[in-house]
């Protein structure tokens, strides 16, 4: 009888180790309500990675030109040199693919800085590619945006900066082009508070090889002219290169922010 008793016993406890436990409906609430909170903070870390921006900030020229020819355009027959040798500082002395790369270099501290991506054409003196080369790379880089830094040779009373974009949609396409003219408008504006220079008016052209090629909006911007004196000083230190840096971050802002 007590062998007995002790089976009955026995089976009881096997099955009570069996049986679902039983959870209360708030606590599984609880815990259901966390696993989906711990999904959208994954979710939204992935959101913020893939809405990091990339801007292509290119250094206008290198040490040396090429006079060989390619073609101004796609489908155009007209062709112009490959790369121009640029300007010098009227003051400085200082060759303008220097000037153009040290600009390049604190605009892309201030970039990340502000959280965006950056790409650069080149980190040296040294980048033996047409314009044309250096937009398709621009173009196949992923990039957001195509900024070309440059700096401009005029009149020795001239100052103060400019950007080119294009003058129609003949060559990059309706899309590009109204992009391109967006961004263009945006950095302008920003670079010239920035700086606490009046803007040149913008020019609408479509003989810029480097505009001609884009696939992404792509603009020129001239940050000022080394054939004033003073505004040459300027340019070539690197207090005023931050303030231009300064105005490209706030320019590319207000077009993201203006979509």
């Amino acid at each position: 009888m007590k062998k007995m008793f002790r089976w009955a016993v026995g089976g009881l406890l096997i099955l009570s180790l069996l049986a679902p436990v039983s959870i209360p409906a708030a606590a599984a609430e609880k815990a259901q309500t966390t696993e989906n909170s711990q999904t959208v903070d994954a979710s939204a870390g992935q959101s913020t990675r893939k809405k990091k921006k990339t801007i292509f900030i290119a250094a206008g020229h290198q040490e040396r030109g090429i006079s060989s020819r390619e073609r101004l355009a796609p489908g155009s027959s007209a062709t112009k040199a490959k790369l121009t040798s640029g300007t010098s500082g009227v003051s400085t002395g200082i060759p303008e693919y220097k000037t153009n790369l040290a600009i390049a270099k604190a605009t892309r501290k201030a970039l990340r800085k502000a959280g965006y991506k950056v790409i650069m054409l080149r980190t040296t003196n040294k980048c033996p590619l047409s314009n044309q080369q250096r937009t398709r790379k621009a173009n196949k880089s992923g990039a957001n945006l195509h900024i070309c830094i440059h700096c401009n040779a005029g009149s020795s009373r001239a100052k103060g900066p400019l950007v080119i974009v294009p003058a129609s949609s003949r060559y990059v396409g309706k899309k590009i082009y109204n992009k391109s003219c967006r961004l263009g408008s945006s950095l302008i504006s920003a670079v010239a508070k920035s700086t606490g220079k009046k803007a040149n008016a913008t020019i609408r052209s479509n003989y810029y090889t480097t505009i001609n090629w884009a696939e992404i909006p792509t603009v020129i911007l001239e940050c000022g002219f080394m054939s004033n004196a003073s505004e040459d000083r300027q340019l070539n230190s690197a207090s005023y290169q931050k303030k231009i840096a300064k105005g490209i971050v706030k320019g590319v802002n207000k077009y993201f922010k203006n979509r």
